[in-house]
């Protein structure tokens, strides 16, 4: 039986390989035999470091093209990749620190200026005891290294969770695993010779490593890597280099469909998107009405709806669950609100009012077994709402060094997905997330159903409405809270959290405990929302000040003076670094010449006064003093 490293050297003298999309607007071409030979150059610094087969090396690195050599040079020498999201925020240093401390003796591998920062994040406190390879001190060409004969059944990759519900769970999967799997969706996608494949996924996420990078490899066909920063500051790159590549595969979840057409004006018919063969949408729940609007915003490029590709599927199953047949397109169901509960039969809604559009996700691809159950293990029939349970060559043997975790997941032999959903003829339709339904009126809501309505307000933004709940200890019902993004001051909010109360009333009968305001919503690197850690903090009374300015602005109507410290700060930085510029409060940093070194330097200097408020791109969204000022005041 084969493992990863077999699938690259058979690749050897290919002609096929990874272009790599970077910022700045920079490509670089490499064969999957110069992959092959830069691979074996890193192993070998990583083993006179003292690394030996077996070892954790956790990635964090930021940019495709090192992911990738560190990636291959692990799976070469049997070291055991642990890939992370990388950025300086402190949510990603703090989930490097949690998942380091999961470890005897971890090691890094990162960049320079992420190893400075978390240096002086950690403040002396380095888990990793000079166990560490920067990526800029790395000399070339290095000496390969010496290889090491893997079996079938050892980890080839340990995959942590993003995070979506608390302390991050390593998922410990074989080489079995990820090949069952990678061939499971290459014959459900009907995946040839005359594909190519484009992502700006990250890779440290199962959709952008094993789905974008690990089947197109194994298929031998071209596979095109953006950079997720790119794609978060230029959207319009993605299907501009789509056409220009003539790509045949896509992916994003919704968010990122919703952040193309947000911030893309460009005319579709600039396009030509009819080689597009299919656009898988996962990672988070598959919004029809995202879906349709896209289409119909790209119809004139030449993309064909049926394109348009909701599959399901989980890190625990090396990616893949479910995937539906190729080119049928987004099929969905209406069904009542109050029809989704535990063992309920759930049939089309007879009225428009009080439904939710799920959408089919297909049947469970080759090697993978899928049954909907009630809480007794209990197989359900068609239709019947239960737990989503799988079990396969692709699923995970358990989690790392976590016995309670596995205890609570596998079920005589069945991996409880945590999701809830029923099967039809048609295939699996998921309802969400069992831990996320609330208990309200009497009835089980899902949160993003409520999202969902609200987003249609006039207005609200897709995407910047979040809903969770105070979990009560008896069997009283949960208290429900309601967190929208919103960057502006905050007398402005006040008019938009009655506007809310009165949609919930109005629409679902529903009251809600509390409106707040936040900065930004937290999510994972694929884009999944992080309700727990809005609920999290509502409960640690961090938003009780805002709350308690809310309340206060009912009765005032004076507006807050836009002169404030920030401003003056921000002026300072901009001023120290563009010297002999004149600068002002409204003008854009861009028109002034600030490159993405400059930017670097500014965010540094930002981030030393204010730290932790804002991530480089948020110098993008929010390019002049004033705005980003407004930003920080939020």
């Amino acid at each position: 039986m084969k493992v990863l490293a077999d699938v690259l050297f058979e690749l050897g003298g290919a002609q096929c390989g990874i272009r790599y999309l970077q910022s700045g607007d920079r490509e670089t071409l490499i064969s999957y035999d110069g992959l092959l030979s830069r691979a074996r150059g890193l192993l070998g610094r990583l083993q006179r470091q003292g690394l030996q087969a077996g070892d954790p090396v956790i990635l964090f690195v930021r940019h495709n093209l090192a992911f990738v050599d560190a990636f291959w040079a692990c799976q070469l020498g049997g070291l055991v990749p642990v890939p992370l999201s990388a950025g300086m925020h402190s949510e990603y240093l703090r989930k490097l620190t949690a998942v380091a401390g999961k470890f005897t003796a971890p090691f890094l591998f990162t960049e320079r200026d992420l190893f400075r920062h978390l240096t002086t994040w950690l403040d002396g406190h380095n888990p990793f005891n000079q166990r560490v390879c920067v990526l800029e001190e790395i000399e070339q060409p290095e000496c390969e290294g010496a290889l090491h004969s893997a079996a079938p059944g050892d980890t080839a990759l340990i995959q942590f969770s993003s995070g979506s519900s608390g302390e991050p769970k390593g998922v410990v999967l074989s080489h079995t695993n990820l090949l069952a799997n990678i061939q499971a969706i290459s014959r459900a996608a009907m995946i040839g010779r005359d594909d190519s494949t484009l992502s700006w996924m990250p890779l440290s996420h199962d959709m952008g490593l094993i789905g974008f990078h690990l089947v197109p490899l194994f298929n031998d066909i071209d596979q095109v890597l953006m950079d997720t920063e790119l794609f978060v500051r230029r959207p319009a790159r993605w299907l501009e280099t789509a056409c220009r590549y003539r790509t045949s595969l896509l992916c994003s979840p919704n968010f990122g469909y919703q952040h193309y057409m947000q911030s893309v004006s460009v005319a579709a018919d600039s396009l030509d998107l009819s080689h597009v063969r299919l656009i898988f949408n996962g990672a988070e729940p598959v919004s029809a009405s995202v879906c349709r609007e896209f289409a119909q915003r790209l119809e004139g490029a030449g993309l064909n709806a049926s394109a348009l590709y909701p599959v399901y599927g989980l890190a625990e199953a090396s990616l893949a669950v479910s995937f539906p047949e190729p080119g049928s397109g987004v099929q969905s169901l209406s069904v009542p609100l109050e029809a989704l509960s535990m063992g309920n039969v759930v049939m089309p809604a007879s009225r428009p009012e009080r439904c939710v559009e799920l959408v089919c996700l297909g049947h469970p691809v080759e090697g993978c077994e899928l049954r909907v159950c009630d809480q007794n293990g209990r197989t359900l029939s068609d239709y019947s709402l239960g737990h989503v349970q799988i079990r396969g060559d692709n699923v995970s043997g358990g989690y790392y060094q976590c016995p309670q975790c596995d205890e609570n997941a596998f079920i005589d032999g069945w991996l409880d997905t945590g999701d809830l959903g029923f099967m039809s003829g048609r295939g699996l339709f998921v309802s969400g997330r069992c831990k996320d339904v609330l208990f309200v009126n009497g009835q089980n809501w899902y949160p993003q159903d409520i999202e969902q309505a609200l987003q249609q307000m006039p207005g609200m933004e897709a995407g910047k409405v979040a809903v969770g709940a105070l979990r009560s200890e008896s069997n009283a019902e949960d208290l429900l809270l309601v967190f929208i993004q919103f960057r502006r001051q905050l007398d402005y909010f006040v008019e938009t959290a009655r506007r809310v109360r009165a949609a919930l009333a109005e629409h679902a009968g529903l009251h809600a405990h509390a409106v707040i305001p936040v900065h930004r919503l937290p999510r994972t690197s694929s884009g999944k929302l992080q309700r727990y850690r809005l609920v999290q903090a509502f409960e640690n009374g961090e938003y009780a000040r805002v709350l308690a300015s809310l309340q206060s602005f009912l009765s005032c109507s004076d507006k807050p003076s836009l002169e404030n410290g920030a401003e003056r700060q921000l002026l300072d930085v901009c001023r120290e670094l563009l010297p002999g510029r004149l600068i002002t409060p409204d003008q854009n940093l861009f028109e002034l010449g600030a490159d993405s070194l400059l930017l670097m330097r500014i965010h540094e200097e930002l981030d030393a006064r204010f730290p932790g408020k804002v991530e480089i791109t948020d110098l993008f969204q929010y390019p002049t003093i004033n705005r980003l000022a407004e930003y920080l005041r939020g």
